[in-house]
């Protein structure tokens, strides 16, 4: 299980002028899915927000659960389906979280995500946007951290 301080360990390490991002090498047919076409509707301020997440959780995992998952584009749909399926059922996306966060095992991932995305005056960063960003990253984090348990 991923810790608030794992990952604020490697927001710092991120944060570094060392640290060389590998998340597009490493992982390169899910950077290609994310910037598949199902994506174009996001803003640039939101696909960036989108990879920075995908990458913070990918290196949390990586280093932490020393997850090397091979990306499975199959199987992580199936768990991208799940979780829109969730979604499909509840009225608005703070009930949906509601329902993520019941009872999960990677829940400071899932906070993370989910403090990266708060939507304020201040911020670019659209209810939708949000939506399907925090849908990729619960799938994402579903999929990379499921070799784990």
């Amino acid at each position: 299980m991923i810790t608030e301080s794992q990952i604020e360990d490697i927001l710092v390490q991120m944060e570094s002028d060392e640290f060389e991002d590998s998340f597009v090498e490493d992982q390169p047919d899910f950077w290609n899915y994310l910037n598949s076409e199902g994506f174009k509707g996001l803003s640039e301020e939101e696909k960036q927000m989108m990879f920075f997440i995908h990458s913070t959780i990918y290196h949390t995992c990586s280093k932490y659960l020393e997850s090397e998952e091979e990306f499975d584009i199959d199987q992580f749909q199936e768990f991208e389906d799940q979780n829109w399926a969730v979604r499909e059922d509840k009225a608005n996306l703070e009930e949906t979280m509601n329902e993520y966060f019941q009872d999960y095992t990677e829940e400071d991932l899932l906070a993370f995500a989910e403090d990266m995305l708060v939507v304020d005056e201040d911020s670019e960063i659209t209810e939708l946007g949000k939506e399907v960003i925090f849908i990729t990253a619960k799938s994402y984090i579903d999929f990379i951290t499921q070799s784990s348990e």
